[in-house]
């Protein structure tokens, strides 16, 4: 049945129908901006929708010499979530570049015009260039709390959306970081903290996150920051393969298609279900390495072990599927890695589980074949 047309009054009618952005401009001191979020008036320097901190020191630097030097800045942008009370949308590298500098944790590097400074902290910097400082400003959009008249949910949209849209340009959100700016909440925070996982991380080759992130501030150590799986957010896209590839009937349409909608179904759910979640991971991954031990999720190479998505993603499931046969997969493990590697020997087989594109019936076709190898195993062990 085709669409009605609209009228021009019809569409005319949409202006006061469709919510539109109240906003300001204002400019803050630095010293202002430290002083606001010590006051707490801007209480949320991190949102959770926002991507990771990743500037590296010298880029830090950099930013306040562009400072120094009176270099038009872009604005940040502001939500007024209450009254007075601020998060940033966009600009927090920005914000915390500030703060850490005038917190005496950044050390100056890297810089050309100004090499005098560095090596320098705040403290170390002569008076004259502390009071040049204390007047730059940076502007700041403000999306005003009259904009978020609807729902809470109406204004969580329009927030989402905008930051959205800010960031259509310069360095691209990836599938993942949109995911975690769309799809916010606890079941995000879980895909978080699993990615945290001191063994997940060992296994992938990821800085301890207890060790080198702050999740509090936000602030990440350099080693961290550099780290190709966690400043893209892709150690936290690896766990939501787990949980999306585990629901059979999510295995359809495009891998991103599987995976925005595993977020998007999971989004509400409540504390009982994070934990059952949870645990179903930890248990899964506690058992791949009982079972494959160093070479967990990897395959052998030219230059030696590397891990695999998708043998992590085979791997994973194949194994959740046998949760109630933990111990038996565990004692199976020399004869489940013999096999296993034995099919990765094979061309076809290993085309099946780490060399086809990530197409459903790839995916399906990948885990059923793990499947049947630790499921044999299983079977073989009980009938000795």
């Amino acid at each position: 049945m085709a669409t009605p047309k609209r009228t021009p009054k019809d569409i005319e009618a949409l202006y006061d129908k469709i919510p539109r952005v109240a906003q300001e401009r204002s400019d803050f001191l630095l010293p202002q901006i430290v002083d606001f979020v010590q006051s707490k008036k801007w209480i949320n320097i991190r949102p959770e929708y926002q991507r990771r901190l990743v500037w590296d020191r010298k880029k830090k630097s950099r930013f306040i010499e562009s400072l120094l030097m009176n270099i038009p800045i872009p604005p940040i942008f502001l939500y007024e979530h209450e009254l007075s009370r601020y998060e940033v949308m966009d600009g927090q590298q920005r914000v915390n570049t500030v703060l850490e500098f005038y917190d005496n944790a950044l050390k100056l590097t890297g810089l050309e015009t100004w090499e005098s400074l560095n090596g320098l902290t705040r403290r170390d910097c002569p008076e004259k260039i502390l009071r040049g400082l204390d007047r730059r400003r940076l502007s700041a959009t403000v999306l005003l709390a009259e904009s978020m008249v609807a729902s809470p949910d109406a204004a969580s949209r329009i927030r989402r959306e905008v930051f959205e849209r800010l960031n259509t340009g310069g360095l691209q959100l990836n599938a993942q970081e949109l995911r975690n700016s769309l799809y916010g909440g606890i079941f995000n925070r879980l895909l978080i903290d699993l990615a945290g996982n001191a063994l997940f991380d060992d296994i992938w080759g990821i800085p301890q996150y207890d060790k080198h992130y702050n999740r509090e501030t936000g602030q990440i150590g350099a080693e961290l920051a550099k780290n190709d799986l966690f400043k893209r957010m892709i150690d936290c896209e690896i766990v939501l393969r787990f949980f999306a590839f585990r629901e059979p009937s999510n295995i359809r349409g495009s891998v991103k298609s599987m995976l925005d909608r595993c977020m998007e179904l999971n989004r509400n759910n409540d504390a009982k279900q994070i934990a059952e979640l949870k645990s179903d991971f930890i248990c899964a991954l506690e058992t791949a390495h009982a079972v494959f031990g160093k070479h967990t999720f990897k395959i052998k190479g030219k230059h030696g072990w590397k891990p695999s998505r998708p043998l992590f993603d085979a791997v994973m499931v194949s194994i959740d599927k046998l949760r109630e046969h933990k111990e038996a997969l565990v004692d199976a493990r020399e004869d489940i890695a013999k096999v296993l590697q034995a099919q990765l020997e094979k061309e076809a087989s290993y085309e099946v589980i780490v060399g086809r594109p990530n197409t459903a019936a790839s995916v399906k076709e990948r885990i059923a074949l793990v499947h049947r190898i630790l499921k044999g195993a299983v079977h073989g062990r009980k009938r000795s």
